[in-house]
């Protein structure tokens, strides 16, 4: 029994000699003594002697430990030296059973055969221009070059795989395809314009010049016009078959309206007529017979007058739709043009901001391919991201930054040229 806890002391002595070297190489010691722990973290308990109590505790999202024999610890926010501290305070108390060959032996252990290390850190984490954003296992000491180094290195690298040359090509031809849309845009607005003021040429003048060739430009500015010519003789046709329509209208009223006044004179003559024939009818003069035949004339006088009434009263109908299709043609009109208008603009606004990108993709990929060429690139900027007491930090660093566990690293990768899209 003695010889077993002597060897186990020595052992304990030359574990912690050895734990002693080492561990000022992986974290600075002031660091280390500073650093909290949190959920995620694995920790290694080992107690010399007994190879059973050896132990990788995970620390829990309820930031606990649950440690052999002793139930759970509270981990979170405190030091590996509090903790180590706290076990080694409930540890020794303890009378343990272990097995040697001889059969089971009783033994207490003593603080100092103790040890508690750390086992695995929580990871960092790395996103923006690298190749291989993600996880990566956090060592003591790492650095955010070292960080991008696990992560493939700069976005640049991935270029190297996926022919900027090509893409340069692709997008190139993307990007003259849109100046012709841009030309063909800002040519249609002239002539919808142009519509809306009642005028019968574009404005050429309020043209951009664009980087195409001119005779194309000038092709498609031609093709506006003469569609603005087409467009302004339809409308010119159409408010003619309708003003036409009302010219009919309007000599068929003047034409009813002097029948109207006809047969109206016809009923009142048959009218004064009946009164004569039914005086004379009364002193015997006329036969009876002939005042009759007067009334029945009298009555489709009457009636023809009526009906020739109706027709004018229809007809001022006509006329009054008539001038209504006129006005309604015009106001139809200009709505037309104005949503067309309108939409004309949004594409416009569109395809110069689809310009804009594809100007920026087409510098990045020339600056890239020339980077490529030359084997140099911009320099990158990092951002950490770093939960503190007070919530997350945002500190802007360099590629030799010093990195902590659960560290959240940005990169940014600078060109040697920036883009500047045209705003006209």
């Amino acid at each position: 029994m003695k010889t077993l806890r002597t060897a186990r002391v020595r052992w304990t002595v030359l574990f912690g000699a050895l734990v002693a070297g080492l561990w000022p190489s992986w974290v600075p010691h002031a660091r280390a003594a500073e650093y909290k722990l949190q959920p995620g973290e694995v920790l290694e308990l080992s107690v010399a002697g007994i190879p059973e109590l050896r132990q990788r505790l995970t620390i829990m999202i309820d930031g606990d430990i649950s440690v052999p024999l002793m139930g759970d610890i509270q981990a979170r926010g405190k030091t590996l030296a509090e903790v180590r501290e706290k076990i080694r305070e409930m540890l020794p108390k303890l009378s343990l059973n272990i097995r040697t060959p001889s059969g089971e032996q009783q033994t207490v252990v003593a603080p100092g055969e103790i040890s508690l290390v750390m086992a695995e850190y929580r990871p960092v984490y790395i996103i923006g221009d690298v190749s291989k954003p993600g996880e990566q296992r956090y060592s003591p000491g790492m650095s955010v070059r070292q960080a991008v180094s696990l992560a493939g290195g700069y976005d640049l690298q991935r270029f190297r795989m996926e022919s900027p040359i090509l893409a340069t090509a692709d997008l190139r031809g993307e990007y003259e395809n849109l100046w012709v849309d841009l030309a063909q845009g800002q040519s249609t607005i002239a002539r919808l314009r142009a519509e809306l003021d009642g005028k019968t040429q574009i404005d050429t003048a309020s043209l951009e010049k664009l980087p195409i060739p001119s005779r194309v430009q000038e092709q498609i500015a031609q093709i506006e016009q003469d569609l603005l010519k087409s467009r302004l003789d339809d409308y010119k046709k159409e408010v003619g078959f309708l003003k036409e329509a009302q010219r009919i209208t309007d000599e068929r009223l003047i034409a009813i309206q002097d029948q109207f006044r006809k047969e109206t004179e016809a009923a009142k003559f048959d009218t004064d007529e009946i009164e004569r024939i039914s005086e004379l009818n009364k002193r015997g003069v006329v036969p009876l017979t002939r005042a009759v035949e007067t009334r029945r004339l009298s009555l489709t006088t009457s009636t023809r007058a009526l009906q020739v009434g109706v027709e004018v009263e229809k007809s001022k109908r006509d006329r009054l739709e008539a001038e209504r299709s006129v006005v309604r043609l015009a106001d139809q009109r200009r709505s037309d043009l104005t949503r067309e208008l309108q939409d004309a603009t949004i594409k416009l606004a569109q395809t110069r901001t689809k310009l804009s990108a594809v100007g920026e993709k087409l510098l990045y990929t020339g600056v890239v391919r020339s980077q490529l060429v030359r084997g140099t690139g911009g320099k990158p900027q990092a951002v950490l991201h770093r939960h503190g007491p007070s919530g997350v930090e945002v500190i802007h660093v360099d590629e030799d930054a010093e990195l902590q566990p659960g560290d959240t690293v940005e990169i940014e990768l600078r060109l040697e040229y920036e883009f500047q899209p045209s705003n006209k």
